[in-house]
């Protein structure tokens, strides 16, 4: 969808799939790319502590960041690439990506593309693609389900500021989205439906040396 495409590159999905490499999305809820995504954030954050290091800030590469730390830092990437179409199609009122199909990237920006186009189905995208992900980060990676229900909340205000500086005629939209997203069950107990966002958990990047909190931290 155009209008999705002009609020950002996270929003912005392949609107047909064609080509080599795409799989389902049931590939990344199930496969291996979930891991190696969090190892290729471990090495990236302890690559940005080495040369912060050597810059004069305390730490030790990848010693320094914790391995719970770095796979909450690849939820965000990735919970908020997951969702951004969705919730940008509920605020535009246009059809969201169905059929959603991925391809790998160790990092950046993960490429998506629609096998079909429907009704954007906001409550699905969390409770067949997010939750999912998030039990299996929980469990492989020990990162509390506090700390990655949080995420995904994050996620959500996100792309919702993001898509309303974009289109700042859909801003009266999003508290309405932002409310509906707070009201599922895997998100409730986040954080209120309110511009800016606070979330009642962190997402540790504090824990990285030099990391400091992010805007909507409960820290902050």
């Amino acid at each position: 969808m155009p209008e999705l495409d002009r609020l950002g590159e996270f929003f912005a999905v392949e609107r047909t799939v064609d080509g080599d490499g795409w799989r389902p999305l049931a590939d990344l809820v199930d496969g291996t790319y979930l891991h190696t995504r969090v190892v290729a954030t471990h090495l990236a954050l302890a690559s940005r502590v080495s040369a912060a290091s050597s810059a004069g800030v305390p730490g030790h590469g990848r010693q320094a960041v914790e391995p719970r730390v770095a796979a909450s830092v690849a939820s965000l990437g990735l919970f908020a690439r997951l969702l951004s179409p969705t919730v940008g199609a509920l605020l535009l009122d246009v059809d969201a990506p169905a059929d959603v199909h991925w391809r790998e990237q160790p990092t950046g920006t993960l490429p998506l593309a629609a096998g079909a186009w429907s009704a954007p189905d906001l409550e699905a995208v969390l409770s067949d693609v997010v939750a999912p992900l998030a039990a299996r980060l929980r469990t492989e990676h020990s990162v509390s389900e506090q700390v990655l229900a949080g995420n995904a909340a994050s996620a959500v205000f996100g792309a919702l500021r993001m898509a309303t500086l974009a289109r700042p005629d859909v801003a009266d939209r999003a508290l309405d989205v932002g409310a509906r997203a707070l009201a599922h069950p895997y998100l409730v107990g986040t954080g209120e439906p309110d511009l800016p966002f606070r979330r009642r958990s962190c997402c540790l990047f504090y824990r990285i040396p030099g990391g400091g909190t992010c805007g909507d931290c409960v820290l902050a």
